[in-house]
């Protein structure tokens, strides 16, 4: 009996239908050349996100840290700590790391100055 035949009649106990169910596979060289090179832009593109999401997330380098001393001010601290570069700026800067709503410090109040 040939394996692609189901013999239709009497079947006894013990007996087995054989049925070719699987399709021979065969390997096409330009889909899977095309499929390869798609994962791979795929595993790059997840990998890069990935590495840019890291970076992103481990946020800014907190810098120097300084005391506020009796009668400084962000003016004079941008311009003592940063001397060739405009003072608004790093005064900017130093409000955004420090989390300041205003431009108000005090005397012995801590602050990170950006690199």
């Amino acid at each position: 009996m040939n394996t692609t035949e189901i013999r239709t009649g009497e079947i006894r106990l013990g007996t087995v239908k054989y049925v070719r169910l699987r399709k021979r596979w065969r390997w096409n060289p330009r889909k899977g050349i095309t499929n390869l090179v798609l994962l791979i832009f795929l595993l790059l593109f997840v990998f890069m996100a990935f590495y840019y999401s890291a970076v992103k997330s481990q946020g800014q380098a907190l810098g120097r840290l300084i005391t506020v001393e009796k009668g400084d001010t962000l003016w004079a601290i941008a311009h003592r700590h940063y001397p060739k570069t405009d003072p608004r700026k790093p005064i900017a800067e130093i409000q955004k790391l420090n989390s300041l709503k205003t431009s108000q410090i005090y005397a012995g109040q801590t602050l990170y100055l950006p690199q």
